[in-house]
Formats: structure tokens, sequence, C-alpha cells
């Protein structure tokens, strides 16, 4: 009688243990395969950084089984409630949001319901986030405003005076917000005479930055280098520069992430500094992301999550011509 107990407890351990094993497997893999999710998404603007995050995610998404739909909202905040409510009629099970306006993310909350959201992109403010329901997957701005400010520091550490001419992106857009005021603070910061010559919104676009930088040109006041947040601003001041002849040497031009058009300005000696924001790794951990917010499952494990799990931090690089050619 004492040995069949016996014999029976231990049955039950490895019974148990097999299950506990299987439960195990389950959650590892379950994170990985995302056969059947359906997941919406919807772009503010379809740019040519905002496409690599598109390209990616369509990649990795396939990859995971997961179906993914994507809407471009052409800078309306209408078009993009329309898509959110097309996603909650349409059984989609996770909403994937690059925000067309970051203060309208509870109207976007509300608008999906009880759908998650993952946004990207253009970060919403951190009381908007909540940890297995709104998160953010995307690189930390203040990084690259920071990593800009290094270079103009370096560039001229022998200068008191630093006369700045400023290229930002769309008004409320995070990213404009983020890259402007960590590239001020750290100028600021650094004891030198800052003086900033121009600063505007020239919305991401190339051909605008051209143009302001245009009409700045004629007031002929000093620059000794100008900072865009991002590499088609820059690209309109290359032109810029070009059409006025004016040295790269003299004026150094500056950028934010690394596309191909701004890389390949680097290599030919016309932009002199960007910083890679890899759009590709953005898309990749925004499909991983959200595809664990459609199966309710925690994003513990995740490369990049941050301590409180509102956000994937895809982190920043430099880029010069000393190591252009990796990108």
């Amino acid at each position: 009688m004492q040995y069949r107990k016996k014999l029976l407890t231990k049955i039950f351990s490895v019974v148990l243990c097999l299950g506990l094993l299987t439960g195990c497997s389950n959650g590892s893999t379950q994170s990985d395969n995302a056969s059947g999710i359906k997941m919406y998404l919807t772009v503010s603007t379809a740019d040519t950084f905002r496409q690599t995050i598109i390209d990616a995610a369509k990649q990795q998404a396939q990859k995971i089984g997961a179906e993914l739909t994507v809407q471009d909202a052409q800078g309306s905040l209408e078009n993009q409630l329309a898509h959110i409510k097309e996603a909650v009629d349409s059984g989609y099970d996770v909403i994937l949001c690059n925000p067309v306006d970051t203060d309208t993310a509870l109207q976007l909350q509300v608008a999906a319901g009880d759908l998650p959201i993952a946004f990207f992109n253009s970060c919403p403010n951190s009381e908007r986030l909540e940890a297995g329901k709104y998160i953010f997957v995307g690189s930390n701005e203040k990084e690259a405003g920071k990593y800009q400010a290094e270079y103009i520091l370096n560039k001229y550490s022998s200068k008191n005076d630093i006369n700045v001419a400023i290229f930002k992106g769309e008004k409320t857009h995070s990213a404009t917000l983020g890259r402007t005021n960590a590239l001020k603070h750290t100028l600021n910061a650094s004891g030198k005479n800052i003086h900033y010559v121009f600063e505007d919104n020239a919305d991401w676009s190339t051909d605008t930055a051209k143009e302001y930088f245009n009409l700045f040109f004629k007031t002929g006041q000093p620059v000794d280098v100008v900072a865009c947040n991002n590499d088609d601003m820059a690209l309109g001041i290359v032109q810029s520069c070009e059409e006025n002849h004016i040295s790269f040497d003299t004026l150094p031009v500056i950028g934010v992430d690394a596309t191909d058009a701004g890389c390949q300005s680097i290599k030919d000696g016309k932009m002199a500094f960007t910083i890679y924001q890899s759009g590709s790794g953005q898309g990749e951990y925004l499909i991983k992301a959200a595809a664990r917010l459609a199966q309710n499952q925690s994003l513990e494990g995740i490369k990049y999550l941050s301590d409180d799990q509102k956000y994937v931090w895809v982190p920043f690089e430099k880029v010069d011509k000393t190591n252009v050619d990796q990108y």
C-alpha cells in the first residue's frame, strides 16, 4: 500500500513537471507566432523614413504569420479616426498608429475601444501610455538632438560664439520637439555663446527647407552650422548651398535618419553628419510588440524594452565620413 502511494506520488510529480514545461514552451513560442492575428497600421503620412518602417513591418508580419493592413491618413486626423473605426468594425486584433497629432492620443484610444495600440514614429505624452495596452516603439529623440549638439561642440571647440540655424519638422511631432529641445539644451549647457540665427518648421520637406534657406541666405547673417531634424531637410539645405556656391568645408550641414540619400550626400562630401535611426529595426520591433499586445501577452523579454514597459527604444547611431560605408 505504501509502495503504491509512493508510485502515485512520483507519477503525479512527473505529470506536473511535464505540464509546467509544456506551459513554458507555449509561452515562449506564442510570442513568436502570430498566425491569424490581424493588425491595422495607420500612418500620418508615408514619407521616406516612415516607409522604411512600413516595409520592415510588412516583412516581419509575413515572417510571423500576421495579417497586416496599411493605410495612409495623408495628414488628416479625420482619416485616421476613420481608419481606427474600420479596424474596430472589421475585427482587427491590434492597431499600429503613427498619430497625425500626438495631442489627440486620447481621442484615438477612445475610438479604438478595447483594442490595444502600438504607437510608432511620433510619441504621445507618457500619461497616455499604459504597459500592456498603449505602448510606443521608436527611438529616443533626445539622443538624436544630443548627438547633433556634440558634433557641433566638437567641430567648433575653439570658438566661444557659435551661430546655429535649425530646421525643424512638423510642429506637433514628438521627434521635432525631442530633437530640437535636446539639441538646444546640450548646446546651451556648454558654456559657449550660442546664437540661434534661424529657427523654423520646414515640416520634414526638402523643398520647403531649400526655400527657407534661400530666404535666410539673402539676409547675409553669419551662420556656422545648419542642424536639421531630418535628412530630407538637410538635403534641401545642400541643394541651396550648391546653388549659392557655399562651401561645405565652411558650413557643415547635419541631419537625422541616415537615409540612403543622406548617406550618399556624406560620401559625396556634402552633408557632414547624420544619425542612424533604424527604420527597419523600428518596423521589426513594432510588429513583435504588437503581436504580444494582440495576444494579451507581456512584453517582458523584448529587446530594448524600457523598465516601465511603455516603450521599446531602438537606439540611434552616429554617422559621418569615417563610418558611412557601414550604413
